[in-house]
């Protein structure tokens, strides 16, 4: 009975397949992001990099595809800004001598600027690439599910800040130290073995 409650009625095979796959898709793309943003409190050079990279080749590559009824979003002037403006915060550190992503550090308007790239341009790149890569997706037309993506991605994304707030509750300094991550202040030290 318990499986039953969130259970949407009348969805077919494929859409169910679209479904799971497309929440796996955002939510692990927006874990390790809010992760870090957690435990530093600041966005990682290689996630902007990152984001700017896939933004920049999925801009590209839309000049070259005719328009494809999967993809209308993608292919319209408003898909290709969005997808241009990672390219636009880049040029704006470039100039800017004092950039920094980091509050602490006083970079308020780097900050701000990137948080708001970011939260425009992942979820849309997002979006982009569960489109290209799921060929059922646009089978998803149950707008129960639809809002269910959403959700379970808003909630990876608040499971990634609090475990990265709490991290030392779960991961220890060696953890940090030999990913080749910078050890924060406050992990955990494992007691030794011996």
């Amino acid at each position: 009975m318990f499986a039953n409650i969130f259970t949407t009625p009348s969805v077919s095979t494929e859409e169910s397949r679209a479904f799971v796959l497309s929440s796996i898709a955002v939510s692990t793309g927006l874990f390790s992001i809010a992760f870090y943003y957690g435990v530093f409190g600041t966005i990682f050079f290689e996630h902007l990099f990152y984001v700017w990279v896939a933004s920049t080749v999925a801009l590209a590559a839309s000049l070259f595809v005719p328009p494809v009824d999967a993809l209308p979003a993608f292919i319209s002037w408003r898909g290709r800004f969005v997808l241009i403006l990672p390219t636009f915060l880049l040029i704006w550190l470039f100039f800017n001598d004092s950039a920094s992503m980091n509050i602490e550090s006083g970079g308020w308007i780097d900050w701000i600027l990137a948080l708001a790239i970011m939260g425009l341009t992942l979820p849309y790149l997002i979006f982009v690439l569960v489109m290209v890569a799921i060929p059922d997706v646009e089978r998803l037309t149950n707008p129960t599910l639809r809002t269910a993506i959403l959700a379970i991605a808003f909630l990876v994304v608040l499971s990634g800040y609090g475990i990265g707030r709490n991290h030392y509750h779960f991961i220890s300094c060696f953890d940090f130290e030999v990913s080749g991550n910078y050890v924060p202040k406050n992990c955990h030290h494992q007691q030794s073995a011996g």
